[in-house]
């Protein structure tokens, strides 16, 4: 996958491109991109995801309190993942959203990127003042030689997915819920920081990640995981938060895999979180912390079983 993350976009082929922020890329946002995905195989066009940094909410409200389901990597990642021919994270400015949504289509669309195709989600809306969206778009495919497929929202027991109810549910730690409004496990990734190897002392060494400011996590407390690193698997338990037991001070993504004895300092790994199953807390003693880990490992056996 080719990925822009500037505004030099201009390609020199043609193309079918889906617009939109597709934070969290849940099945509403998956369903676009499926969908440019089997057009462009259909008429041997390139596949292009248009989307946008930072979030427009930073700019025009200046609204710092929203965070991100994943970060910009995560995001690029999940793309990979899905067979995305190129990326395009435009920088969102003041003067590129005063762009009109006509001038949007003809200069960046059609002219930098040769857009045959357009899939846009039907409540999708981009352009100065937010006029332009699919009916826009389609009042105008005679004049700009476009097809313009629009896609309904996605529902999820009879409620549309949005990346705002990713957010609720990933904020009650609600992970299962969570997974199946994105259609495949939530994940954190990272690289591997080298920490105190306190857990090296307790028989339970654990990989630490370092909790990025701009991007929400899960509540505070630990999960049943899967850890990846090096194309394999591991069962995983981790830990969200700041390991009161050992004074810790900083938010940290901490994760004991099960039966694995690697060095992954430095090394990027990608955790996919299934079940909560307690809260973070403060034990009297190190002792008690390291039989309640024996019982947190013994019940991620159990859970991966017949995984």
């Amino acid at each position: 996958m080719k990925y822009i993350s500037n505004s030099s976009i201009s390609q020199n082929q043609p193309s079918a491109v889906t617009l939109g922020n597709f934070d969290g890329i849940h099945l509403g946002h998956r369903k676009l991109i499926e969908t440019v995905k089997n057009v462009s195989k259909e008429e041997n066009y390139q596949s292009i995801v248009f989307s946008f940094y930072p979030h427009p909410q930073m700019v025009l409200k200046k609204d710092h309190s929203i965070k991100m389901i994943f970060s910009r990597s995560e995001k690029k990642h999940r793309l990979e993942q899905m067979g995305i021919d190129l990326y395009i994270e435009y920088p969102f400015t003041n003067e590129f959203a005063d762009i009109s949504a006509e001038e949007f289509v003809e200069e960046i669309l059609i002219k930098q990127l040769h857009a045959k195709v357009i899939v846009i989600g039907s409540n999708n809306k981009f352009g100065k003042q937010q006029k332009g969206n699919a009916q826009f778009l389609k009042e105008r495919e005679k004049k700009w030689g476009l097809k313009v497929i629009e896609i309904p929202p996605v529902l999820y027991q009879g409620e549309i997915i949005s990346s705002t109810r990713v957010r609720e549910e990933l904020s009650k730690g609600n992970i299962s819920k969570v997974n199946e409004l994105l259609g495949i496990p939530y994940i954190i990734m990272g690289k591997v920081l080298e920490g105190k190897k306190l857990g090296n002392t307790f028989g339970y060494p654990t990989a630490n990640i370092a909790a990025e400011k701009d991007r929400i996590y899960p509540p505070n407390g630990v999960y049943l995981t899967r850890t990846k690193w090096n194309g394999k698997y591991y069962h995983s338990v981790t830990n969200i938060g700041y390991n009161p037991t050992v004074n810790g001070k900083n938010k940290v993504i901490e994760t004991y895999i099960i039966d694995f004895n690697s060095n992954l300092y430095n090394e990027v790994v990608e955790i996919e979180f299934y079940q909560w199953i307690r809260s973070e807390q403060k034990f009297s003693n190190v002792e008690e912390l390291i039989k309640q880990m024996k019982k947190d490992v013994d019940l991620a056996k159990t859970y991966f079983a017949n995984f």
